[in-house]
Parts: C-alpha cells; sequence; structure tokens
C-alpha cells in the first residue's frame, strides 16, 4: 500500500460569450495505491481559487455555478493524471 499526495494547478476555461477565462486552480488531491492500482474510495481532494475576484470582475456568475463547474473540471483532471500515470485504464470512465 502506498498513499500518493499529488499536488496540481489546473485551469477552468470559464466561456463568457464574449470572452474566454482561464482560472487557475491550485489542487491537492491524495488517494491510496495498491499493488499498483488506484483503489477507488481512497480519493480526496481540495482545491483553491480567487472566487470572490471572478464574480467582482464577471457580475452574471453564480458561485453555485462556478464552484460546480470548477469541481468538474478538477475531477476530470485529476481522472486523467491518474490514467497518464497508469493508475487507472484508459476505458475506465470517470466518475461523478
Amino acid at each position: 500500500m502506498v498513499w500518493v499526495v499529488e499536488k496540481k494547478v489546473f485551469y477552468h476555461i470559464l466561456d463568457m460569450g464574449f470572452e474566454s477565462v482561464g482560472i487557475p486552480v491550485r489542487v491537492k488531491f491524495e488517494f491510496d495505491v495498491r499493488d499498483g492500482r488506484f483503489l477507488p474510495d481512497s480519493l480526496t481532494f481540495t482545491h483553491l481559487y480567487n472566487q470572490q475576484a471572478i464574480v467582482d470582475r464577471y457580475p452574471g456568475v453564480k458561485t453555485d455555478f462556478l464552484e460546480k463547474e470548477i469541481q468538474k473540471t478538477v475531477r476530470s483532471e485529476i481522472h486523467r493524471y491518474m490514467q497518464t500515470c497508469g493508475y487507472i485504464s484508459e476505458n475506465t470512465e470517470e466518475n461523478d
């Protein structure tokens, strides 16, 4: 058993119609690996981005919508990372 801890910066692209905004999201995620395979129930992550700056600049953006979209992006990027590292197979689908 190996406990893997990673820190990455992922970018969420927020399409505002008139412009696309790349939002940097700092992510720390941890998971357990046994016999070279990822244990799905072991994944935990925290993320940090400047939500207030985005809401101030784009008043039409709802914070709950933004948070859900950021979480989708983070989960997707973590999934892609684990595929690239070989912890999960290429055909494994992402679970929400």
